[in-house]
């Protein structure tokens, strides 16, 4: 069949200033329909704040953003809430609520945003939980599972109301390479049994490479380069070698190295610190764990002040900061 393939969801000329920072600049990718999309990049260069973007949570300064043809920037509150229930969205930590058994936790979206019969809905939890192998463990609660159980329940959750596009916050963070494996096969499954569109942000290059149609690289606030997972692994692009390889190859100015240190993006280090950059002063290398989640908490920590230590540049930095669109306590 001919013709361009439909998009799930589009970005074009899309920017953000933060504290008087430019966080994203003239962002444009697209989703398609029916496609793993992987977004990689260091941490702090502005991967959460496009998926705020793109479910309503943010408002551009400029561009357009569409999901499934639809403009969103123009939506009343009302119409992005309805629109954000085309998405589903798994947390790193899989954000399950701690006294509610995972098969109340899957329920609770049919809970809240349906009037359907108990019956309906049991049928609905009891479909997604043996999606993920979870049928079994659905009297459990949260503390009582394992790491990989969790994001396997969220997931689940996440799948409640039969959303067209899934959301992926570091799936396979904090697990063993075993487990990481099986999370990866259950997202290929989800695409070719499925033919769910889903949109995956990770550290993790080899599930990048297992799950990823397409991959691009998020760098200074737009994507530096798309393509399937070959052409990125095979890119003359420096600062997507130096990515994908750790740091073992390629390149990037130091003040962004400073800034991939610090968890911070290039337009948020302080004047001290680009000050001490541009004269090849020591700088600053304690990571800050810094994620952009609202202009107020942008314009806060753009205020306040950093420590410095002595020391020199790390190259390579960090393999393992991710950033977290969650609220802070999930399981509380």
């Amino acid at each position: 069949m001919s013709g361009s393939p439909k998009l799930a969801v589009q970005f074009e000329g899309v920017s953000k200033v933060l504290a008087g920072r430019q966080i994203l600049d003239k962002l444009s990718f697209d989703v398609r329909e029916g496609e793993t999309f992987v977004i990689i990049g260091y941490s702090g260069t502005g991967k959460s704040v496009t998926l705020r973007h793109m479910v309503g949570l943010m408002a551009p300064d400029e561009g357009s953003i569409r999901v499934e043809n639809e403009e969103i920037t123009t939506m009343s509150r009302r119409e992005l809430e309805i629109m954000r229930r085309k998405f589903g969205v798994l947390f790193q930590s899989g954000a399950l609520i701690a006294w509610l058994t995972l098969f109340e936790n899957v329920e609770l979206p049919l809970l809240e945003h349906t009037k359907m019969s108990r019956k309906k809905r049991a049928e609905i939890v009891q479909e997604k939980l043996e999606i993920v192998n979870l049928w079994q463990d659905r009297e459990k609660y949260p503390a009582e599972i394992s790491g990989g159980m969790k994001k396997r329940a969220g997931l689940a959750r996440a799948l409640a109301l039969d959303p067209g596009i899934v959301l992926y916050d570091e799936p396979t963070s904090g697990l063993d390479p075993v487990i990481a494996n099986e999370i990866d096969k259950l997202i290929n499954r989800l695409k070719r049994e499925h033919h769910m569109t889903q949109i995956v942000v990770t550290h993790d290059m080899d599930s990048a490479f297992e799950i990823g149609d397409r991959i691009g690289m998020f760098y200074k606030g737009s994507m530096i380069q798309i393509g399937t997972p070959e052409e990125i692994q095979s890119s003359t692009i420096p600062e997507v070698q130096h990515f994908i390889t750790g740091g073992r190859e390629g390149a990037i100015s130091r003040r962004a190295n400073t800034a991939v240190i610090r968890g911070v993006a290039p337009g948020m280090l302080s004047q001290r610190s680009l000050e001490a950059i541009e004269s090849e002063a020591p700088v600053a290398t304690a990571e800050q764990g810094y994620v952009l989640l609202s202009e107020e908490e942008a314009a806060a920590a753009a205020l306040q002040p950093q420590e410095e230590t002595e020391g020199p540049v790390d190259t390579a930095g960090p393999r393992n900061a991710t950033p977290s669109l969650e609220p802070e306590e999930t399981d509380a």
